[in-house]
């Protein structure tokens, strides 16, 4: 009899342990199958002149691939090298800046998403034919809101940003005004925060493999009220790769 029983315990074990197998296989294959729908374009377009996306204000660069969905309901989009989205929303101790983003089109109505469209000349826009209101396209990159495309490759327009200039306060805000100078990174662009130049000048360098391509360049940060003199961030650019500044 106790033989029986274990026996059929053994057995009501393996069976629910194959059906959690199967449900846990099933369950994996229908999110593989999602991943894969949402990895499907209905159209693929690399342009190769700037693309205006609707009501955002913001211009893709040529080079932008596009990734138009089959449902025509969003766009994603991954930018040229060299370019990257900026969100106000996105923490400045992020590593880097995302090259990656989707377009989407809300209705005021319903609140949910209707159609976008795309036109070579026209750019992409939102299909405002598909909402019983007003439809409204905007960027996100993970949940954040996108605000601009920036070109990374410009650093000197990188860091005269507004935005970038009060994320380089945040991080300087503590430092001794005795330190000479310090070493940052700004959504992984380096720059070294100077307050005693004389000295910083005298260890400072740029090269690149020899060349004069990649030179010493200052930024100055915005005045506030109170200062009496701007605060400076010093960086190298050039056109080669490894331009970065050391001290020796």
């Amino acid at each position: 009899m106790k033989r029986m029983i274990c026996v059929y315990l053994l057995s009501t074990l393996l069976f629910v342990a194959c059906k959690k197998k199967e449900q846990s296989e099933a369950e994996v294959g229908k999110a593989a199958v999602a991943a894969a729908k949402m990895a499907v374009c209905g159209k693929e377009i690399i342009t190769d002149k700037p693309v205006k996306a609707g009501e955002t204000g913001i211009i893709l660069p040529a080079g932008t691939k596009l990734c138009i969905s089959p449902d025509n309901l969003e766009v994603r989009i991954e930018l040229p090298a060299g370019y990257a989205f900026l969100s106000r929303e996105i923490s400045f101790t992020e590593k880097a800046l995302p090259v990656f983003a989707t377009y989407a089109c809300y209705c005021s109505v319903v609140n949910n998403a209707c159609q976008v469209f795309y036109a070579e000349d026209l750019g992409f826009g939102c299909l405002q034919s598909s909402c019983t209101g007003s439809c409204t396209g905007k960027f996100t990159y993970k949940g954040y809101s996108v605000d601009r495309v920036i070109h990374l490759a410009d650093k000197e327009a990188f860091f005269n940003l507004p935005e970038v200039q009060e994320m380089i306060r945040v991080l300087t805000n503590n430092v001794s005004p005795l330190e000479a100078y310090g070493k940052f990174s700004v959504f992984g662009v380096s720059f070294y925060f100077v307050q005693q130049e004389k000295h910083f000048l005298e260890k400072a360098s740029c090269d690149c493999e020899g060349t004069q391509a990649c030179k010493l360049k200052v930024v100055n940060l915005l005045l506030r009220n109170g200062e009496t003199s701007a605060k400076k961030i010093y960086f190298c650019e050039g056109g080669c790769n490894g331009c970065e500044l050391t001290i020796n």
